[in-house]
């Protein structure tokens, strides 16, 4: 009779630790999905944000806050804190549209600033303000 309540417990745990293993894959499988649908919930955000801005379909507006470092007539450069989506903190050249007025900002202010474009290397400043 022991042998059989021996037997019995082997088979619960070997069933409940195949049970673990699967569910632990299939965890990893489901956060793995869930983190791709949030970027694309922000990406979609961010373009929402761009349309209402004026944007054409398929570009992005991105906010970033950072310090001025220099200013040259169609270039900001500015040291920013991550820009999520886009780049990880650093210091960046922006390309400043017309209607950004870059002539406002001088090295050491404080900006919070929105970029539009569709993508890394493609974005421009279009408007700033004082941080």
């Amino acid at each position: 009779m022991w042998q059989v309540a021996i037997l019995v417990n082997l088979a619960l745990a070997v069933g409940l630790g195949f049970g673990y293993v699967a569910w632990g894959h299939r965890l990893a499988t489901l956060d793995s999905e869930v983190k791709t649908v949030q970027a694309q919930v922000e990406q979609l955000t961010r373009e929402r944000e761009a349309c209402f801005a004026g944007a054409r379909s398929g570009e992005q507006l991105w906010e970033g806050r950072g310090i001025v470092r220099a200013v040259y007539p169609r270039v900001l450069i500015v040291t920013h804190e991550e820009i999520p989506g886009l780049f990880p903190a650093r210091t960046t050249g922006f390309r400043l549209a017309d209607s950004a007025n870059g002539g406002r900002a001088h090295a050491g202010d404080p900006i919070r600033f929105w970029l539009k474009g569709t993508g890394y290397d493609n974005n421009m400043l279009v408007r700033m303000e004082a941080w």
